[in-house]
């Protein structure tokens, strides 16, 4: 089963609460929902669920989200809406939250790119860092022919390196875990670095670095792209230029760019809500500027705030908790455990 074709829209019912996001954080939002016996519905621009580890790194393993030792981008994904699918919430794919409205009685309307609007009690912005697209390299000029083909940004499909001359460019986590996963898939890693040493995790740096000490990849540190050579829409070479001077060619049929992502809050910038480092602040119950519209995930920011999906996860669980009082004013909020609302749940079913 997959994620992009599970489920239909609802209608057009009023739900308690409208998630605009379907990333890891939007996803346990609306199983935190589920917990707390609310409505919710996801609204997400991308056609299936998962955000950028769905889009940009379906194979990537992580390795810092509690219960998981390991576990790749998809499969995480992949458990957390198997959690969360037991509530059947909404979801709406392939739409865009252009704009918001808080009406007279204190409910939202948003409105999607296609003109259709929803409504619901309260809103949770999950939109992780709002649009993304990769940093490209100027100096390569128009390389429209050649991406997807033998230009990557993400990888996606670890068949599209088997056996092929692999030149990643870049020095952070991306960049470091991917020479790694490469290095039984291609048939030779190259790594390409501008700056004097990796910026990525130690302990994967260390693994390249060892990598190449047994001969397995080369690693050119100080050193940029400078152009590409190519044939029809195959990479046949990669051109590079040290900061002293030297120059040298490295035959690749694969270029693999891994520097980086531009954000873009896109319409969100737009909402007139408080923004801090180009995300949305909010207090210490995940609220933002606007009584009723939460944010949690990469686009929330608070003081301490850390960018990882741990955090994104435990940011989902206080903001619904918290927007219980507003969906449900003067209802008394009771704290349950996981184990007795689900022992509550099966006893319902039987």
């Amino acid at each position: 089963m997959t994620i992009n074709k599970l489920y239909f829209e609802h209608g057009d019912e009023i739900r308690d609460l409208t998630i605009v996001g379907g990333g890891p954080t939007g996803i346990f939002a609306a199983f935190q929902c589920g917990m707390n016996n609310i409505t919710c519905r996801i609204i997400e621009s991308m056609p299936q669920l998962g955000g950028q580890l769905a889009a940009l790194y379906p194979e990537k393993h992580i390795y810092d989200v509690a219960g998981f030792p390991e576990v790749p981008a998809a499969g995480l994904v992949e458990s957390l809406w198997k959690q969360t699918e037991r509530y059947n919430p909404e979801v709406v794919l392939g739409e865009t939250v252009t704009e918001y409205n808080k009406l007279a009685d204190g409910t939202f309307r948003v409105t999607v790119g296609s003109g259709r609007e929803y409504l619901s009690k309260a809103v949770l912005i999950a939109a992780g860092l709002g649009a993304f697209s990769p940093r490209k390299l100027p100096q390569l000029g128009v390389i429209d022919h050649l991406e997807g083909r033998s230009v990557f940004y993400a990888v996606k499909n670890v068949s599209d390196f088997a056996g092929r001359k692999v030149v990643i460019v870049g020095g952070g986590d991306s960049a470091l875990d991917w020479t790694v996963g490469l290095l039984k898939v291609a048939a030779s890693v190259t790594v390409v670095h501008r700056m004097h040493e990796f910026q990525g995790h130690g302990k994967t740096a260390r693994e390249v670095l060892e990598a190449k000490q047994a001969g397995l990849v080369d690693i050119f540190l100080n050193t940029e792209v400078s152009s590409i050579e190519t044939s029809g829409d195959q990479v046949t070479g990669v051109k590079l230029r040290r900061k002293n001077g030297n120059q040298c060619i490295v035959e690749a049929d694969r270029l693999l760019l891994l520097i980086g992502f531009k954000s873009n809050l896109g319409p969100l910038s737009a909402w007139g809500l408080e923004l801090m480092d180009n995300a949305l602040v909010v207090d210490s119950h995940m609220k933002t500027s606007v009584d009723g519209l939460y944010a949690a995930g990469d686009i929330a920011y608070y003081p301490g705030k850390l960018k990882i999906i741990q955090t994104g996860l435990s940011d989902a669980a206080m903001a619904v908790r918290h927007s219980l009082t507003y969906i449900k004013p003067g209802e008394k909020i009771r704290n349950t455990f996981s184990s007795i609302k689900m022992a509550k749940d099966r006893k319902g079913e039987s």
